[in-house]
């Protein structure tokens, strides 16, 4: 990944934005170029749209010309990203390919698509991880050209690395699981170039245990899920202050329920006592009377006998 992709990324951003407050894209007169009938009288439209000047854009740098695999790619991360700013539009399988296919210049756009059919399908949370590591090597590419910011250089680089480490540990599994490793492998590779000429930035370093995404993919790596999720969370999850929780030791948890067994019953008595005597005693008087009738009415039966 040259200066010039990063470049083009950032400047498709410009020419289209999305307003929190009118819920509605606002998208540059350029744009309309690739408008079906120069008209992008919807989000989906205007979306195409800027897939198609982003993919023309990148086709055009001359110091980089990457594999139309990967430029597609790049620019369906890309996508995904301007995509989850409008909550209006549900990320689900085929919304990235029924965007793209609302547009008239689909059909010549097919050798960035046809082969990445299954990317389009992730879920809107891997799109988001490893769009985060594609700028972040943006980022980096940035603060490197700049020998002065040699220090935020390198910052930004460790950055690049935990993104890394979060796509590797929260690799899907199935059917997207080796295009998802593609990606993954194509972001990798364009940072260790960037390596190449700054010796000085850091690797991007695999999580303990793990070989390759793609031997996740494979089954050769079997992973204790418990483990898994407690790193992706410790690494994904910004710091939070909390209050400080007391310890508790199993003696006193044990103690604790058994001082519960005793006092459960010990408050249950007086209840049972007084629902008794409030409801069951009336009842028991008026069994009572009824047997002390019998033995009147019993009693005055004999003597007229």
């Amino acid at each position: 990944m040259s200066k010039g992709v990063c470049e083009q990324i950032d400047q498709i951003e410009k020419y289209i934005t999305f307003d929190s407050g009118s819920q509605n894209y606002k998208f540059n007169d350029i744009l309309k170029a690739y408008c079906p009938n120069k008209n992008c009288d919807t989000d989906e439209k205007i979306l195409g749209s800027a897939f198609t000047a982003l993919v023309e854009n990148l086709k055009s740098i001359d110091d980089e010309k990457p594999e139309d695999i990967k430029l597609g790619q790049y620019a369906i991360l890309w996508l995904s990203y301007k995509i989850r700013e409008n909550t209006n539009i549900k990320l689900i399988r085929n919304t990235i390919y029924d965007i793209l296919t609302q547009n008239e210049w689909f059909s010549e756009y097919r050798q960035y698509t046809d082969k990445n059919e299954d990317i389009m399908g992730f879920h809107f949370l891997y799109f988001k991880r490893l769009y985060d590591l594609l700028k972040g090597i943006c980022e980096t590419i940035n603060k490197c050209s700049n020998s002065s910011n040699n220090e935020e250089c390198i910052n930004s680089a460790k950055k690049c690395d935990e993104f890394y480490r979060i796509c590797i540990l929260s690799a899907p599994w199935k059917e997207i699981c080796n295009p998802y490793c593609s990606v993954l492998s194509n972001l990798k590779n364009d940072y260790d170039k960037l390596r190449k000429n700054n010796d000085q930035l850091p690797e991007l370093t695999l999580p303990k245990g793990v070989e390759s995404c793609e031997n996740l993919c494979n089954g050769k790596q079997k992973w204790e899920f418990a483990k898994l999720k407690f790193e992706v969370s410790k690494i994904d999850t910004p710091t939070k202050v909390s209050l400080p929780v007391p310890s508790v030791t199993p003696t006193s948890v044990n103690n604790a329920n058994k001082l519960s067994y005793i006092a459960v019953p010990l408050i249950l008595i007086p209840i049972i006592l007084g629902f008794s005597y409030k409801y069951l005693t009336p009842v028991w008087r008026k069994k009572a009377k009824r047997k002390a009738m019998k033995k009147i009415i019993n009693l005055s039966d004999q003597k007229k006998a």
